[in-house]
Parts: structure tokens; C-alpha cells; sequence
């Protein structure tokens, strides 16, 4: 008779197994044995996932009144809530259900708080209240919108993730940061704002982001974070990063070469650079690259990956990439990714050749074309 290893296993074990599960899943799996009976009802995460109802053709009101029999009746630990909605079903999701359900987590001890929303036009509103829990470490958004709030303390968050998110106003998300004092990675993709008044930040206000390790920006508008602020008042508007080493600009924001160097600048430790060329506004003077005079910190000593994304080879983009092969002392690899060649107007060998011969500070860098 084969022997049950699983189910001799400590509940530990067995509840960290049971977290990966959706938990409607996980209840199913009190019909084993008597064993498994009371173990769901205990696992600290909750995992909802509406796709199981819609394949049993059952309403979004199952589907909620299920969360609210599990959650509103749980005396034990909620260490992680997770929300995932299809996109028929979030149509009918309630601002009201998920902010009694987002409370209620909370107040058990709240430290993992995931939902997923597709993105439609009317979204879920997300209760203030999750912008003063003390106990929360992760924290990712996508498809909901956040109301204002008027006061965040976030002491124990490392990740954000905001992703198709809108802001009742730009200077939001600045609040949001400054209320993570140790937050070490931040992926923000997609944010919007319902009013357009600008916000004009000082480099105080991100004292908070000291130990931020990580920061993935897509698809936003740079301008929250130095407002109205004039080009060469963007150092003033950018804080300095002491710890962050990966950063990651991509996607369709107001990229300015300013901007970049400013980057660049302001993040001592930088080893990782990603840049994304992609592009949607006009030609003006901010596309020019001009050489600076100085080099960054991060060049010298640190940096030892650069890759550039949408590479058109435009003389700005030359230059730049020269530019950092020249100056970078440590760098490891330089990777360029081109459009492709039906868009590119230079020859991808020639873009090639020019780059190769261009004089690298690193005996070690390695170019390479994608």
C-alpha cells in the first residue's frame, strides 16, 4: 500500500503549499482526509480567482459572497490577499466590497497585498485605509484607481508595484514614495492622473527612497517627479539614489537627455541601465545630445551593463552610446536593440562598424546587437 508522505508533512509545510493555490481550490482539499480538513481554513494567504466561476458559468455574486464567508469569518493571520479578476467579472466589482474585504485583511495582520484588475473604464477605488498599514511589505496594483489620501505611512513596505493605476492628481504618487521610508523596489507602469496641475517636488521629499535598490519606470510621465522645473534645474528636482543599482527607463514618458544624464548622475552605485528609445512627440532641442562635462560616479566605477532598446541610430543616440562606452571604467556589456530593419534607416552593420570603433574605457566591454 503506497504511503501518504504528503500528508505527513507539518502543517507548515502544508500551508505554504496550500498559499499557491487559489483557495477556492484549497477548500476542495478538505475532502482528502481528516487530515486535510482543518488546514485550509489556517493557511495565512488567500488567493481569489474568479476564473473557476466563470468556467462553471456561476455570477460574480458567488464569487463574492465566497470572500466574504472566508475572509469576514477568518480568526487567524492574513498574511497575504490576493485578488484576481477576469475581465467580464470586474465589471461588476464593488468599491464597497473590495474595500471591506482590503479592511478586513488589515486588521489581521496585512503583510502581502496583491489585485489584479483589467483595465476599463470606470475602476475600483482602493480604500485609503491600506496607505497607513504599518505591517505591509509588497504591495501591487494593477487596474485600480486610489483615492486621495492625506496622509501615508507605509514603515514596512520593499515593493511597489503600480501598474494601469490613476491618481486622482499627479502629486499623489510623490506622496505615496515619501511614505515608504525603506522601500528597495519599485516597478511603475501605466500611471495616470484625472486632473493635470503640476506638482513641484524638492529633493527632500524623496529622502524616503534612500534604500531603494531596484526602479523599473514605464509609461509614465517623468514630469511628476521634477514638476514644472526647467532643465537645468533637474538635478535640484532629483534626489540622490546611494543604493540603487538597477534602473529600467522604458516605454512611451517625456524622455529628455537631460533627464537621462540627470539619472545617471544622481545614482552613485548604478551597475544596470536599460533605456528604452521608443518615442512619440516631436523633435526638439531636449533630443540633442550634447557631451557633458563631467562624467557620473556611476561610470567611473561602477556601471557594468548598458542596453538601449528602439535603437533607430539618430546621431543623439550615437553619441550617446559612445559616450557611455568612453567614460564607463567597469563595463561589462554594452547591448543595443534596433528596431527592426524594415524601420531602421541605417544599416545595422554599419551601426555596427561605427560603434566598434569608438574607444571604450572598460578592456573588458563587450558590444552586442539585437
Amino acid at each position: 500500500m503506497a504511503v501518504d508522505r504528503i500528508s505527513m508533512l507539518p502543517d507548515e509545510v502544508l500551508h505554504h503549499i496550500l498559499s499557491f493555490l487559489p483557495t477556492q481550490i484549497a477548500a476542495a482539499t478538505s475532502a482528502l482526509s481528516k487530515r486535510w480538513v482543518p488546514l485550509w481554513l489556517s493557511v495565512p494567504a488567500l488567493f481569489f480567482d474568479d476564473q473557476s466561476y466563470l468556467l462553471n458559468d456561476k455570477s460574480y455574486l458567488y464569487f463574492a459572497k465566497f470572500i466574504y464567508a472566508i475572509i469576514l469569518d477568518r480568526d487567524v493571520p492574513i498574511r497575504t490577499f490576493r485578488l484576481q479578476c477576469e475581465p467580464y467579472s470586474s465589471n461588476h466589482l464593488f468599491s464597497s466590497d473590495l474595500k471591506i474585504w482590503v479592511k478586513a485583511a488589515i486588521q489581521r495582520g496585512l503583510e502581502n497585498l496583491c489585485i489584479q484588475i483589467p483595465h476599463r473604464e470606470f475602476q475600483p477605488v482602493l480604500s485609503s485605509c491600506i496607505f497607513c498599514c504599518k505591517t505591509l511589505v509588497v504591495l501591487k496594483l494593477a487596474g485600480l484607481t486610489l483615492d486621495e489620501f492625506s496622509a501615508v505611512d507605509l514603515p514596512s513596505l520593499k515593493t511597489l508595484h503600480l501598474n494601469d493605476v490613476m491618481f486622482l492628481e499627479p502629486h499623489y504618487i510623490v506622496d505615496l514614495l515619501v511614505g515608504c521610508p525603506i522601500i528597495e523596489y519599485m516597478h511603475l507602469t501605466g500611471i495616470y492622473y484625472f486632473l493635470a496641475d503640476y506638482y513641484v517636488p524638492s529633493s527632500k521629499s524623496f529622502g524616503s527612497l534612500s534604500k531603494l535598490i531596484r526602479a523599473d519606470i514605464d509609461d509614465i510621465d517623468f514630469d511628476i517627479f521634477v514638476g514644472s522645473l526647467g532643465i537645468d534645474k533637474y538635478l535640484d528636482g532629483i534626489p540622490i539614489f546611494p543604493n540603487l543599482t538597477h534602473v529600467e527607463l522604458t516605454g512611451d514618458w517625456n524622455i529628455s537627455w537631460h533627464m537621462v544624464f540627470a539619472m545617471l548622475k544622481q545614482c552613485p552605485m548604478l551597475q544596470n541601465f536599460v533605456l528604452d528609445m521608443q518615442k512619440s512627440y516631436d523633435d526638439s532641442d531636449d533630443l540633442v545630445w550634447i557631451s557633458p562635462c563631467s562624467v557620473p560616479e556611476c561610470l567611473s566605477s561602477q556601471l557594468r551593463r548598458c542596453s538601449i532598446i528602439n535603437y533607430e541610430g539618430t546621431e543623439s543616440e550615437l553619441h550617446f552610446a559612445k559616450y557611455i562606452m568612453q567614460n564607463s571604467r567597469v563595463l561589462r556589456k554594452m547591448t543595443i536593440f534596433t528596431l527592426c530593419s524594415s524601420e531602421l534607416e541605417v544599416d545595422k552593420l554599419e551601426l555596427l562598424k561605427d560603434l566598434s570603433l569608438c574607444p571604450r574605457s572598460s578592456t573588458i566591454c563587450e558590444l552586442s546587437f539585437k
